[in-house]
């Protein structure tokens, strides 16, 4: 079987090309799947790095954020009206609507307080508005109303416009909506 082999240059060549496969094969087989593994662990490994890196910020950062939690938590007189009844936290709402209304250049035709209802741990109090203004004063009032402290929700805003006159006048316009807010308590807060 032996002399069946081709020999000589022929033989070389055959060799040779026997050779670039068996190469081939092996890379294909072994080594490429073996880089493939590695580089995908590598990958993994700088991933997981990154995240223990992240997480590690994180665990660093938890403390600060617990007691940044736990002032809010003590302290929400920001977010809150302050009032220990739903008449006192109406009236101070109340109030604060009006000296909105004034630094707004606006006149109000009518403030109603509503009566408050419970919300959670929390009372929402409201009070309805109405007034008679050009657009640009309406909307200054409601800007002043959304960047409040406390907090302030704007709700059933119904705007009418007045019946059309001159051309390029700036007629009024009748407004009417609701502002809410919220005290902390309970309907009991207000028994005596």
């Amino acid at each position: 079987m032996a002399s069946a082999l081709p020999t000589g240059q022929r033989g070389q060549a055959l060799a040779a090309g026997l050779a670039v496969l068996a190469l081939a094969v092996v890379w294909a087989g072994v080594v490429s799947p073996l880089l493939d593994l590695y580089g995908s662990r590598a990958e993994r490994l700088a991933s997981m790095q990154a995240r223990e890196g992240r997480e590690a910020a994180l665990i660093e950062a938890l403390p600060a954020l617990q007691a940044e939690a736990a002032s809010a938590a003590r302290t929400p007189a920001r977010a809150v009206l302050a009032g220990n009844t739903d008449a006192i936290a109406g009236a101070t709402l109340q109030e604060q609507v009006q000296g909105m209304a004034a630094s707004a250049t606006a006149t109000l035709t009518s403030i109603e307080t509503l009566p408050a209802e419970q919300v959670g741990n929390y009372r929402r109090i409201g009070v309805r508005v109405e007034l008679s203004a050009q657009l640009a004063v309406t909307v200054a009032l409601l800007r002043a109303v959304e960047e409040a402290q406390p907090s302030m929700l704007v709700d059933d805003i119904r705007l009418t416009a007045t019946p059309i006159g001159q051309q390029n006048a700036q007629l009024p316009l009748d407004a009417a909506f609701t502002v809410y807010a919220f005290r902390i308590g309970t309907a009991r807060d207000d028994q005596p």
